[in-house]
């Protein structure tokens, strides 16, 4: 199971459950199975996670072993691309026989995209929806 398949956890889980009451009859077999089932999936959740972790610390590297110019270009790439588009729109605006309306759609299409990934997770959590609680919120319980 990859990274991307993990957000479905909860979703196979469920499945998984229905499957095994299906498949037996005798509710305290079921239950034991249920239960087996659910470890295995934590466990395999678990290695995935550590396994995806180790793949990019060793492609990447760790930040103490990476060189300090290469920290700041990694660290510089998304503001940069945030105030060229933000500029490059700003200047659309003020200049609208220079840039044409089908770029300057997709400019605002591209800042919304941009200011989304900086500001997002602060505007939901400001509606009152935590995101790093999706698909953790029944199996933590349990």
């Amino acid at each position: 199971m990859g990274p991307a398949l993990l957000a479905f956890l909860p979703s196979l889980l469920k499945i998984g459950e229905k499957v095994i009451d299906r498949a037996i009859p005798d509710p305290e077999q079921a239950e034991k199975a249920k239960a087996e089932f659910i470890k295995h999936a934590r466990e395999l959740d678990a290695s995935e996670i550590s396994n995806f972790r180790d793949f990019v610390v060793a492609y990447e590297g760790t930040g103490d072993k990476v060189h300090p110019i290469i920290q700041i270009l990694r660290g510089s790439v998304r503001p940069i691309l945030t105030y060229f588009l933000a500029g490059t729109f700003v200047y659309g605006f003020a200049n609208p026989n220079a840039i044409s309306s089908e770029t300057m759609t997709m400019l605002f299409q591209l800042n919304l995209l941009s200011l989304g990934f900086w500001f997002g997770e602060r505007a939901l959590r400001n509606l009152g929806l935590d995101i790093s609680t999706l698909g953790k919120s029944k199996e933590k319980s349990q």
